[in-house]
């Protein structure tokens, strides 16, 4: 009787197995032109996954969304999805150098052709996850292409760049500076992703890339460049002087607002307090007071500075204010990470009322993304 339970557990355990390995939405990528081939066959996107073993957000996709039936059914029906170590394989390396991957895990959308339509990074809950790729076959549909990326892996960029990957050298500013100089076209990809990978060059190639922002966008893809525009204003916030000075402050956004699209100064203008008071000057209750008056919804920025609140210098009068500006922000739609560290913070300063609306909220959200819930309903 025994050997027949052994069996029948081992008998279970296989069709398991097989189960799990007939959902799984990934193929193996034998080549770059087998990988498109097939998808002009199916009629179908390409779906890269870029990662390396030991990316602790990559495993979070792996174990958290990949595996759920509604996002299998839905990347089956819709892409070629391949899984690709941007570290280890050499097709990996190429396209590293290729986008100028730095952060994984970063997924990388193209057509049949070849053309990348889109890329996002980092751990990303099934809706949004969802979300983007729907997003994604939309701008197929309507034959949306990030333009400044080629079809081809070979790109002749320069050797100061391509070293950056391949001997894992930092790219040195004077040598990109030089190369710019010498360039007839910054904004096309042999330049612009050099260009684009490095942080503030010097005024002159700070102010062209300020002044082609919106063609770099167009071209490039808004998650490449935003963080590079980021750095070249916080080298000007930080040429505005030693001393805090809320006057000079606001004249640096007079100053700056032009630069900026309607749509992204709501979060610039944030993101620029941000980097004054709350990094340059340590000034943690000035910028939520500012956060609070010009919010936005950008929920995963108090995900991130809600770990700070427990800090030895952290008073009750800072973690007020925060409360204040992350009430504006947190909605019921907002993350399963940042609805968590709502209902905790309302948990610890004894806002019963905040506290259920979070977790209840908490709770719709775990049950979406079929995630651990122990959390919320406990705190109601």
């Amino acid at each position: 009787m025994k050997i027949y339970k052994i069996c029948g557990l081992l008998l279970l355990v296989i069709a398991s197995i097989r189960l799990s390995a007939q959902e799984n939405q990934f193929v193996k990528a034998d080549s770059w032109e087998a990988l498109f081939a097939k998808a002009k066959k199916e009629n179908k996107l390409v779906f890269i996954d870029s990662y390396f073993v030991g990316c602790h957000p990559c495993k979070e996709m792996d174990d958290e969304v990949f595996p759920l039936p509604e996002v299998i059914k839905f990347m089956k029906e819709n892409f070629v999805s391949v899984k690709i170590d941007f570290i280890v394989e050499e097709l990996g390396k190429a396209l590293q150098l290729k986008y100028a991957v730095t952060g994984f895990p970063t997924f990388l959308i193209l057509n049949e052709q070849g053309q990348l339509i889109s890329r996002f990074s980092g751990y990303q809950e099934a809706d949004v996850f969802q979300k983007l790729l729907r997003e994604s076959i939309l701008k197929a549909k309507k034959g949306t292409i990030l333009t400044g990326f080629s079809p081809s892996i070979q790109v002749a960029h320069p050797d100061f760049y391509t070293a950056m990957f391949k001997a894992r050298q930092p790219m040195k500013t004077a040598a990109l500076a030089a190369y710019l100089d010498q360039t007839k076209d910054a904004l096309a990809e042999p330049a612009a992703i050099p260009f684009l990978s490095g942080r503030s060059v010097n005024k002159k190639w700070d102010d062209y890339f300020l002044e082609n922002y919106a063609s770099f966008e167009e071209k490039y893809g808004k998650e490449l460049i935003w963080g590079k525009r980021n750095a070249i204003m916080n080298v000007r916030l930080k040429a505005l002087g030693d001393a805090r000075d809320e006057d000079r402050f606001n004249a640096f956004l007079t100053e700056v607002r032009p630069l900026f699209s309607e749509k992204d100064w709501k979060y610039a203008k944030i993101d620029l307090a941000e980097a004054y008071y709350y990094n340059i000057h340590k000034d943690h209750k000035t910028f939520f007071r500012y956060a609070a008056e010009h919010y936005n919804d950008d929920d995963n920025k108090v995900r991130y500075l809600s770990m700070y609140l427990n800090g030895p210098t952290v008073d009750a009068e800072e973690k007020e204010l925060f409360v204040k500006w992350m009430k504006k922000v947190v909605n019921m739609d907002a993350s399963y990470s940042v609805l968590a560290a709502a209902t905790r913070l309302m948990v610890e300063q004894n806002d019963k009322e905040a506290a259920k609306k979070y977790a209840e909220w908490g709770s719709v959200k775990a049950r979406l993304l079929k995630k651990d819930g122990t959390y919320f309903r406990n705190a109601l």
